[in-house]
């Protein structure tokens, strides 16, 4: 009996190797396969952290039109300008700023109204106009950004005044223009980058999409050439399983390597945010790789080409960018969309890798997505031998 068990076992590995090395073989002889999950592994996320390198927009060009033209106009125009993220040029009249707006020169405009200067003298309120280009969030953003903390602290500084004069000390006029102090602190990303919001989280899309595109590539062309039929039922067990865990296991070894370079080093490298430990990154990279390649296998069945993947992944990219969480929050999601989101890993290993190396959460929060990941493991796992099976037997 134990004879017997040993020979099985012995078989069992002996064909196991042989699937993984000749998978190993087809992605390095295969000029497209090598291409997607190799090349473009390794070259994607510099691509990526490259163009975001500057993290933020900074000294976006503004036309200011100073219809006041006292020194205490200039003066509030200077502290504007002094920003970090605004730059202004001087603009005669409105059809100049618009003129200017029109060939891109300038992304905003702030109108200083004629008697600026004399209302805030007499007390009486005055209206400082900003006209801002929203056809790109982040500039409006940071243009807005800049000229608020301007006025309200020119708003501080003229109760200030008016607080002395009526007698009150500096620090009784301080707390007296300051009832409520406003101190916000930026977490997790104290540069209030973009790089550091968007990179991270596009790092594990890029693995879940190359590893989806190569293993339909590679099935695709098999399918074409009626050739899955052979590869499936060589070897003495005949077993679908077999040759899942053979092939899968190809995958997983060659973007255990890749994925390390991607989660771990990419961060360090480009000065994202990289609290977890490589210990932690691992303890989620390993499900959610096993996740993604038995997803993929699965999604197999509706590939009977090799052109059919690159379609299938250029249809999903988008959306799996949405339902991850990183452009919307996942709260504000419709049930229908939330739930939608759960079958594709990716889902939770975006959420899960955020959390921990770049929130610095401890493991035991992931421990939803952690679970997720394992589950959708051995779902997959179960689905991607019946998709195999319809294909072998079609």
């Amino acid at each position: 009996m134990k004879k017997l068990r040993f020979a099985y076992l012995k078989d069992y590995l002996s064909e196991l190797i042989g699937i993984t090395w000749r998978e190993i073989k087809t992605i390095f002889t295969d000029s497209g396969v090598l291409l997607i999950l190799i090349i473009a592994g390794v070259g994607y996320p510099l691509l990526y952290s490259t163009v975001y390198l500057n993290e933020s927009v900074d000294e976006i060009p503004v036309g200011i039109i100073d219809e006041c033209g006292t020194s205490y106009s200039r003066g509030f125009a200077s502290k504007i300008d002094a920003t970090r993220e605004v730059s202004l040029t001087s603009c005669i009249n409105m059809e100049e700023a618009i003129g200017k707006m029109k060939k891109r020169e300038i992304h905003g405009i702030v109108v200083i109204p004629k008697d600026f200067s004399k209302d805030i003298q007499t007390g009486k309120q005055t209206t400082v106009s900003l006209y801002v280009n929203m056809a790109t969030f982040f500039i409006y953003k940071n243009i807005a950004l800049a000229c608020n903390y301007v006025m309200l602290a020119e708003n501080k500084n003229i109760s200030l005044r008016r607080l002395s004069a009526d007698g009150l000390t500096e620090q009784e006029a301080l707390q007296a223009a300051e009832p409520l102090r406003n101190k916000m602190t930026i977490l997790f990303n104290e540069g209030n980058g973009f790089a550091s919001f968007f990179v991270p989280g596009v790092l594990v899309l890029i693995i879940h999409q190359l590893l989806f595109l190569g293993i339909g590539m590679v099935s695709g062309t098999r399918r074409e050439e009626n050739a899955i039929h052979k590869v499936i039922q060589e070897g003495p067990h005949k077993k679908v399983q077999r040759y899942i865990w053979g092939q899968g296991f190809a995958y997983f070894l060659i973007y255990l390597i890749i994925g390390s370079y991607i989660l771990i080093l990419v961060p360090r490298l480009f000065g994202l945010p990289h609290y977890a430990s490589a210990w932690d990154i691992y303890r989620l990279l390993v499900p959610f790789l096993l996740a993604t390649i038995f997803f993929s296998q699965t999604c197999t069945v509706f590939i009977r080409n090799r052109e059919t993947g690159m379609v299938m992944f250029l249809f999903f990219s988008v959306i799996l960018l949405f339902l991850s969480g990183l452009t919307w929050p996942v709260s504000s999601f419709p049930a229908f969309w939330k739930w939608f989101s759960y079958i594709f890993p990716g889902t939770f290993g975006v959420q899960g890798y955020i959390k921990i190396n770049c929130m610095a959460s401890d493991f035991s929060v992931i421990m939803p997505e952690f679970f997720a990941l394992w589950a959708q493991a051995i779902i997959y796992f179960i689905t991607a031998c019946f998709s195999y099976r319809y294909i072998n037997k079609a």
